[in-house]
């Protein structure tokens, strides 16, 4: 009878720790609202968004007897909250920092209520379906709401461009979206289709998987986002490489192959583009195309490694680069004109906003992710989840990747899909290996 009693109260609590992570979820999605649009909201909007994200964490507590979700990059996100405070306090602009620290608090939110829901609930199968979706959603955005710079491959037609004129124009950012940032996000989106494209075992799903491939590749090149090609290039060989290291005997012709054509065609690109045409653009007056030449971005990093060495501690504090550099470190291929609002490399930013702690938090991060996506594609490997697990670790080295040239974090949207999408890179990194899940046919054991 006791044990009886036992199983029943067991029972009872994974269905409360189930639905409290739900709707920790659901609450977190309406808290971060306002933290998306800080500058279009009423004054009494944030406050309220950080009380409700508060009432969320006791909720949490007391009806699951935990917070939150635990994971093993807890201490690296608790070390980038604690700096938050300390920006804050040094920053030379508040008007400009503040923003940001509402970007990070919404996006550490979002991440542990998708850890949490997906810890109870495992919506893998329509978290894949979400991406995909998200994918062709933002491609069509891209297209028709891009500001379209000059060309820099120089055998895309720029003429091509008049035939998509700007029928979008989001209240947030009437200029349009840049296109590095557009090509950066959804390169970051990509290998998740390509993953189920190679690997999914359904003729409709790869078939799904295909179409999605060929949009959203082909609204990427028009990005002409030379960063964000890299970067999705070795998104795609880090994924051979997992499936390489997972089954040696079935997948080591295929790599090899595939390593030989990958490097025919980098010759091929470098032999009739020019290798010229990949690092520079035509300098002229105007700050966008000097910052997309070799020449900017050098310039750029060089002048972030100054603000670093200068305040090593607490950096200048979040988004202040757009006043401390022209003041402080003035440009001379870049034109000073105050519209240059970060130093385009990810990891380099971290250090220049929040000094040296930042960059450790941020490096901490990255590296965790990585770890618990690789051993993700090793556990899930010749399941129903491999296709997921490849695509989450795909996506990390694109991000990783794409991040030594630019920082699409820097925008909040962009902040928050990439942090949404680390959470489910977590959950499915931390969910066990079950019995019962389908295996794909064929497939080596594990």
């Amino acid at each position: 009878m006791v044990a009886y009693l036992r199983k029943i109260l067991r029972r009872g609590l994974a269905r409360l720790r189930a639905h409290t992570a739900l709707v920790q979820l659901i609450g977190v999605a309406v808290c971060i609202l306002p933290l998306l649009f800080p500058t279009h909201v009423p004054s009494w909007a944030i406050p309220a968004s950080f009380v409700g994200l508060v009432l969320l964490l006791v909720a949490g507590y007391l009806l699951a007897g935990r917070p939150v979700a635990r994971t093993p990059v807890d201490i690296p996100i608790w070390l980038l909250l604690l700096l938050l405070p300390v920006t804050i306090l040094i920053t030379s602009d508040r008007n400009l920092t503040l923003p940001h620290v509402y970007k990070v608090v919404g996006s550490v939110a979002l991440f542990y209520g998708i850890v949490g829901a997906f810890e109870e609930k495992p919506w893998f199968g329509l978290s894949a379906f979400v991406i995909c979706t998200l994918g062709v959603i933002l491609a069509i955005l891209i297209l028709f709401g891009t500001r379209w710079t000059s060309a820099k491959l120089p055998w895309l037609p720029f003429d091509l461009y008049r035939l998509f004129p700007r029928l979008v124009r989001p209240f947030w950012n009437p200029k349009g979206f840049s296109s590095n940032i557009a090509g950066g996000t959804l390169a970051m989106l990509l290998p998740v289709p390509m993953a189920y494209l190679f690997c999914g075992h359904r003729f409709l799903v790869r078939l799904g998987a295909l179409l999605e491939v060929v949009v959203v590749s082909l609204v990427l090149l028009l990005t002409q986002s030379r960063g964000a090609l890299v970067a999705l290039a070795a998104g795609g060989l880090a994924m051979l490489v997992a499936h390489n290291a997972r089954s040696p005997r079935l997948g080591g012709v295929r790599w090899l192959v595939v390593t030989v054509l990958l490097t025919i065609a980098g010759v091929l690109a470098l032999r009739f583009m020019g290798a010229d045409s990949l690092l520079t653009s035509d300098l002229n007056t105007a700050a966008g195309s000097a910052v997309n030449s070799a020449q900017g971005r050098l310039e750029l990093w060089s002048r972030g490694v100054m603000m670093l060495q200068d305040f090593p501690f607490t950096g200048i504090g979040f988004g202040t680069v757009v006043k401390v550099m022209p003041l402080l470190y003035p440009t001379f291929v870049i034109p000073n004109n105050g519209e240059i609002e970060h130093v385009h490399n990810l990891y380099l930013e971290a250090g220049v906003d929040l000094g040296f702690p930042g960059l450790i938090a941020t490096l901490g991060f990255l590296l965790g992710l990585l770890y618990l996506s690789w051993r993700a594609t090793q556990r899930h490997g010749g399941t129903g989840l491999e296709p997921l697990a490849s695509g989450m670790l795909g996506m990390l080295v694109v991000f990783a990747v794409h991040g030594l040239t630019d920082n699409l974090t820097f925008y909040p949207r962009a902040h928050f899909i990439a942090w949404a999408l680390f959470g489910l890179a977590v959950a499915l990194g931390l969910r066990p290996v079950r019995d019962d899940e389908p295996p794909i046919a064929n497939a080596p054991p594990r």
